[in-house]
């Protein structure tokens, strides 16, 4: 057979500078290079779809969200929402920057999408960077910003010289390269971690970028050369949720992330240039990187806004408990929990008394209201509901020594009716929490070593519930004394509770019996205080003291390092017992509250039966056990460290009551001013514990771990 090429041969002039041959081969490559070049060009532009339409979101992202993102944003918006937006847009627009925190679901993420979007179309914004808190995270927003270009009809037809060139690459990012539009290159990208809008004509959109990383990833150098030799660097950033579970629980890493952003973020755009910078986030633990962030005290360059599920919590939560009661056993039964929802319909407007929804709309099926969602939250997951929905967390994995929780305060219950008093007891001791409508004590017994036994506590008035409020408590001390102002119901009260307690001996499990060592009012509270101070010197009450607790931080001085002036008891542990007052007449007790928290926290983790060990005496568990082990469990604490010392400062958990917590730490101060000792031997963990403790505080150089000592007044 013969070829082409044999063919023009025979029928050619061999002597012709170009062969019949060649002048076919030139003919068809160009052919081939023409029907390429058609295949890579994007072709005549399409007009915009609705010209107004666009134009009336250009310098209204509200608007715009609502125009092109139906899909997305079907319910009417929360006032969280609207600020956010109109901070976004601000942003964009003007420049800045700023951290806010809102609800999760609220769509925080979805917004910072949406202004990413509206800042380059409209040409706000040169270049954004999106940079999330993983590669994951990262990946994610990313994906949701290309789909706006890809799927979204009627953003598609609003924009068509940004859409029209990515429509055309079919999803194959290798075409991006060759891509025409009348024959010129369009210079677009379209990859998983960058965006460059295509260069159509005149438009001033052209060679705009999109950009995504995250903290974990390479952010330094970031820039991007046009075609025309211009060089952009970002100037508008979006750090969305900069931090993980896992580092946001890491002093070292919310540090490196702090400064990653101070530094190698805020200095993107260049030397001389600003950058605006918008952080949307959530609040994991105290003191991680969002909380630092939206803390005005010490960050108010960046305008923190801080937004919560749930604006104050419901004042009669013992309603709620019960809603929770009936709702739980519905779902124990399998049965429909519409009974629980008819509850709350009958008695909504006690319930929410002292709350309200911030997003009112927001509710799932088979409930009525943004409270009710709310608090299906909270009573589902606590810890969840006060981080990712209040912003306003406690920790539970934070400071020196592992937190206190509830169960584990059950776990110190032991079989013994209220007052019986063990045969190793050697002193009684009472502390009083005064509160504006009651009074809460605490009756301990301790031993010699420090093992202490909660004997009983209660209010007074007594409740006729179990589970109750300070707040919601009836009857008050003043409803028990008509006709008194609150000082004189106060002083009534006093004088009704604590007599039975302060006259008597306490029958000990062996026959012997043992007088009230100590009894420690708390005197704190302003508009008491006078009261108490009466109270005590018109009774005479010798084994009765004011107290108060002072919390003492790592850049404080301890009371123990004070300088003793005349007349003055201070205690290497802790707490001092002021002159006598030439008005008052009345000795005042204070103590470090930070170190005795921190001192009743390692009781209770003492194993039953080493010294030091808490017990309470309780035959059965029952709602008014469980609402002491919630007080006991009421505080966490966070490390502070300062000027060679490290502190837990302890902080009370948003909605909770701490007065019983107050009152067994008043019991175990009680107990070290009447000479109750703690000796741990140096082997065990817990001596280990206390050595640790002992040295670092500066003052102890000691080498037994003892509480106190008895002290004379004379």
């Amino acid at each position: 057979m013969i070829d082409d090429r044999q063919q023009y041969l025979d029928l050619g002039d061999f002597g012709q500078e170009r062969s019949r041959y060649e002048q076919h081969r030139d003919r068809m490559a160009k052919n081939q290079a023409s029907i390429s070049a058609a295949g890579r060009d994007i072709g005549e532009m399409p007009p915009v779809a609705d010209p107004e339409r666009r134009e009336a979101c250009r310098r209204d992202l509200r608007l715009f969200c609502e125009t092109y993102f139906q899909d997305i944003f079907y319910l009417p918006w929360s006032p969280i929402q609207l600020e956010t937006i109109k901070r976004l847009q601000a942003a964009a627009m003007q420049g800045g920057k700023f951290a806010i925190a809102m609800p999760r679901g609220t769509g925080k993420s979805t917004l910072c999408e949406r202004t990413a979007i509206w800042a380059i179309v409209y040409g706000y914004r040169r270049y954004v960077c999106v940079i999330g808190g993983s590669d994951p995270a990262a990946r994610e927003v990313f994906r949701a910003i290309k789909n706006s270009f890809e799927t979204n009809e009627t953003f598609m037809a609003d924009f068509p010289e940004v859409c029209h060139a990515v429509a055309a690459l079919e999803n194959i990012t290798n075409r991006c390269r060759g891509q025409t539009y009348l024959g010129a290159r369009t210079h677009i990208e379209w990859s998983d971690v960058k965006l460059v809008m295509p260069i159509i004509g005149d438009s001033p959109i052209g060679g705009s970028v999109i950009s995504s990383t995250s903290m974990t990833g390479r952010i330094r150098g970031m820039k991007h050369q046009v075609p025309d030799g211009e060089v952009l660097r970002p100037d508008f950033v979006l750090v969305d949720d900069p931090q993980t579970r896992e580092s946001a629980r890491s002093v070292s890493q919310v540090k490196y992330r702090k400064d990653l952003i101070n530094s190698d973020i805020l200095g993107l755009a260049g030397p001389g240039k600003t950058i605006t910078a918008v952080i949307p986030c959530t609040v994991i633990y105290p003191e991680d990187l969002a909380d630092q962030l939206l803390c005005r005290e010490t960050n108010p360059d960046w305008g923190g806004l801080r937004f919560s599920l749930l604006n104050g919590m419901p004042k009669n939560m013992h309603l709620w408990q019960r809603y929770w009661e009936i709702r739980s056993e519905c779902q124990r039964k399998d049965k429909d929990v519409a009974e629980a929802t008819r509850f709350y319909a009958q008695n909504r407007k006690e319930m929410d008394d002292g709350c309200k929804a911030t997003w009112p709309e927001r509710f799932n099926a088979g409930e009525i209201s943004g409270i009710q969602y709310g608090m299906n939250i909270y009573f589902s997951n606590p810890d969840g509901f006060f981080s990712e929905y209040q912003n306003q967390p406690y920790a539970t994995e934070l400071g020196e020594g592992e937190q206190i929780s509830a169960e584990k305060v059950l776990d110190r219950r032991v079989q013994r009716p209220p007052l019986e008093i063990p045969q190793a007891a050697t002193r009684i001791t009472m502390a009083v929490d005064v509160q504006k409508n009651v009074l809460y004590w605490a009756l301990m017994a301790f031993d010699d070593k420090f093992s202490g036994w909660l004997l009983d506590y209660g209010v007074w008035p007594e409740q006729s519930r179990q589970v109750f409020t300070t707040r919601d408590a009836s009857p008050t001390y003043k409803e028990a004394f008509p006709g008194s102002g609150q000082e004189g119901a106060l002083n009534l009260a006093l004088g009704e509770l604590l007599p039975p307690y302060l006259n008597r001996l306490y029958l000990r499990e062996d026959g012997a019996e043992l007088p009230l060592g100590r009894c420690l009012i708390d005197s704190g509270w302003g508009e008491s205080t006078d009261t108490i101070y009466n109270f005590i010197r018109e009774n005479r009450l010798n084994n009765v003291l004011p107290s108060k607790g002072v919390g003492i931080t790592a850049t404080n001085k301890p009371f123990s390092e004070y300088q003793r002036r005349p007349g003055e008891i201070i205690s290497p542990y802790e707490w001092r017992i002021a002159p006598i007052r030439t008005k008052k007449h009345i000795r005042l007790l204070s103590y470090d509250t930070n170190y005795w928290k921190s001192f009743f926290r390692n009781r209770v983790f003492t194993a039953p039966g080493d010294p030091g060990a808490f017990a309470i005496n309780a035959p059965r568990i029952d709602d008014r056990l469980r609402l002491l082990a919630d007080q006991l469990s009421s505080e966490y604490s966070i490390t502070e460290a300062a000027q060679g010392r490290r502190v837990d400062v302890w902080k009370l958990t948003p909605v909770k009551e701490n007065h019983w917590l107050d009152c067994v730490i008043g019991c175990m101060v009680a107990a070290s001013e009447q000479g109750a000792e703690l000796v741990i031997p140096p082997s065990t963990a817990a001596g280990k514990e206390a050595r640790r403790a002992d040295k670092n505080r500066p003052s102890a150089k000691r080498k037994t771990y003892s509480i106190g000592k008895v002290y004379s007044y004379a």
